[in-house]
């Protein structure tokens, strides 16, 4: 039972999904700039290829014989090997690690004074340093890829990295009873691939999800608007409804006068996607993450009234009521929420693991319990012992490594939870605590460097697989499929995935010139650890930041106090997951969706009862197919024609 869905086609077909994924994810985010496919939970271009696999390819299987389409556990073993290749296709590796490794070496100036401060401590092993070379990968050069220069550096990143996969893997091991038949999550973001991916009846072609005309009717609304939208873009005389764009009508403030203007921009937009996925929601989440936004602009206005708005921190890049610092505390008390709850569990696998101790229930766990534990640890061992080759002391590298893990373990369960396709870890990262927390001269500059290149790992996290692997645990526990074979996935994904992805940037940049292809990753991700260097260096402190680290008990204490009240009061209206996510930068943008997704299922139950919710249920699961179709069809187009600069979702 243990591997139940691990069959050779299904790992076949897997591998060939994740090398077209690993070059077409190039070609449509840093070529033609059209929708990001590989950013959302799950990823668009992931689910795209998946519903053409089972809709033409195991369709076709079952109009020839029954017997020969693909079963349930195939598919999510498949849809696994997809997503997890596309995460490293993206910003989680590929797109982020090489633009990251040269970008101080690409950007030093006399201005900055890299070479000077900067470059001569970081080590040589840690990427290529032939100005050639790297000049070559940001401008082009048409000479093909230098491997020479790049595989030494990119195989010891490399197994950091897979050390962090690993260690990811075993702390979804070890939560994976407690969220999904314990505390039973919601998983709202599996539903459609659940949904679709349901067996046929024996004499039918397509199953009930796809038979039902109210299923249909959400697919095309939520088709039509982006459709419409995309028309645009080739014929510009077709005007637009705002809404319906990425990122909405932009309402600005400034002229309501103090302290209203303290609000900002609002932005309104309707995003079927966001509304069919609230709908899937308990309407205590989906009535917090709207309702925190507006709280989050009432606490500035406040603060405006009050003339406090223009506090400061010593360390720069946050102010009132400081989104970043306060989104820190939420996060890490929010995992240090999880872990306490599931106290009792850790500590008796943790003890069987260090142990030896085989228990009967390990078997239907994605590693024995054995593998978790010594798993982690080595893991996290090597993690160590890399930031110490880098430069890093342990009593830096431990807090830092806890902190991004920390962050790592509320996005998972905020995914898991709140549903919301995007996801940002704070603004306030883990390099910028242990800034916070530790006085400038207390470490040297071989110490700040080895901190400034952890930004590889520590700097934009939105598309970390851990989120991934919980929600395909949640797959094979509603389909039967083994869990061994997700764990099979994983690794076949990731193998697959490295080198093609590898291949595909440096090939991209040094034919095209990152610089001119895409400025978010060779600009604004290169320029990351050097900044950082920068911002330490200009502002150097004396001692310790107590004003950031209260802030971020600030924060930390509003999500315990929430949680305190939601546990004992059950007349408390506010979820805790909805304040941790109130200053993530798509919620802005989204508030009206995810309200509008709240008051379809608040009306539906309030005058129809469960009845009504489960008969209008699959209308809002089609708005969520719709608008991924409704993507994937213009990025289709989009890569016939060229046309850059075309996106529908994001």
């Amino acid at each position: 039972m243990a591997n139940v869905g691990l069959t050779w086609r299904a790992v076949l077909i897997g591998v060939a999904s994740s090398i077209f994924l690993g070059d077409w994810s190039q070609y449509a985010e840093l070529i033609i700039h059209g929708t990001q496919i590989t950013l959302t939970y799950p990823p668009i271009g992931g689910f795209l290829v998946f519903m053409a696999i089972y809709l033409l390819f195991n369709v076709i299987l079952r109009a020839i014989n029954r017997r020969l389409s693909l079963t349930q556990p195939e598919l999510v073993v498949i849809f696994t090997i997809i997503v997890i290749a596309s995460g490293i296709a993206s910003i989680d590796l590929a797109q982020k690690l090489i633009p990251m490794m040269v970008g101080p070496y690409y950007y030093a100036s006399a201005e900055n004074q890299y070479e000077t401060l900067f470059l001569p401590t970081i080590p040589e092993w840690m990427a290529p340093t032939d100005p050639r070379m790297v000049t070559a990968l940001f401008e082009g050069w048409g000479l093909g890829v230098p491997w020479q220069a790049w595989i030494g550096p990119l195989a010891i990143w490399t197994a950091f990295m897979i050390a962090t996969y690993v260690l990811m893997w075993c702390i979804v091991t070890v939560f994976r009873k407690q969220w999904i038949d314990r505390e039973r999550l919601l998983f709202p973001l599996v539903e459609v691939p659940l949904e679709m991916t349901d067996p046929a009846p024996r004499a039918r072609l397509l199953n009930d999800f796809f038979r039902n005309p109210i299923v249909w009717i959400g697919i095309f609304l939520g088709f039509a608007p982006h459709f419409y939208q995309g028309l645009n873009g080739y014929w510009p005389s077709i005007p637009q409804a705002e809404i319906f764009n990425i990122g909405g009508v932009a309402v600005p403030t400034g002229g309501w006068g103090k302290p209203w203007s303290a609000v900002g921009t609002l932005r309104f937009q309707v995003a079927p996607l966001i509304i069919g996925l609230s709908f899937l929601l308990t309407r205590e989440v989906s009535f917090s993450l709207w309702a925190f936004y507006w709280l989050g602009r009432m606490e500035t206005v406040l603060g405006t009234a009050l003339g406090i708005n223009g506090i400061g921190i010593a360390a720069g890049g946050d102010t009132f009521p400081f989104p970043g610092h306060q989104t820190a505390g939420a996060y890490l008390a929010l995992a240090g929420v999880s872990i306490w709850i599931a106290r009792e569990p850790i500590r008796r696998v943790i003890m069987r693991g260090l142990s030896f101790q085989k228990h009967p229930d390990e078997d239907e766990e994605p590693l024995s319990y054995r593998a978790a534990v010594w798993g982690g640890l080595f893991a996290f061992a090597f993690m160590i012992i890399f930031a110490a080759y880098s430069g890093m002391p342990i009593t830096i590298s431990i807090p830092l490594l806890l902190i991004a893990f920390g962050y790592l373990l509320a996005m998972t369960r905020l995914t898991s939870e709140g549903g919301m396709p995007w996801m940002y870890e704070p603004d306030w990262r883990a390099h910028d605590i242990i800034r916070a927390l530790v006085p400038y001269r207390s470490l040297t500059a071989v110490n700040w460097s080895s901190i400034a290149m952890m930004t590889i790992f520590t700097y934009d996290m939105r598309v970390s697989p851990m989120p991934r692997m919980m929600q395909s645990l949640k797959l094979s526990e509603d389909t039967k499929t083994g869990n061994r074979a997700i764990t099979w996935a994983i690794v076949i994904g990731t193998i697959v995935a490295i080198p093609v992805s590898y291949w595909a940037v440096l090939d991209a940049g040094y034919t095209n010139g990152g610089v001119a292809i895409n400025t978010y990753r060779f600009v604004s991700l290169a320029r990351a650890p050097g900044q950082l260097m920068e911002r330490l260096a200009a502002s150097p402190l004396k001692s310790p930041d107590w004003l950031s680290l209260g802030l971020l008990g600030y924060g930390a204490a509003k999500l315990l106090v929430l949680s305190f009240l939601r546990v004992n009061y059950l007349w408390w209206p506010f979820h805790p997951v909805g304040y941790a996510m109130s200053y993530i930068v798509y919620v802005a943008r989204e508030w009206l969706s995810v309200m509008i997704g709240w008051a379809a299922q608040t009306v539906l139950l309030r005058y129809g009862g469960h009845g009504a919710f489960r008969k209008y249920r699959p209308l809002f699961l089609g708005l969520i197919f719709g608008a991924m179709l409704a993507a994937g069809l213009w990025l289709v187009v989009d890569g016939v024609t060229g046309l850059r600069d075309h996106k529908i979702l994001y």
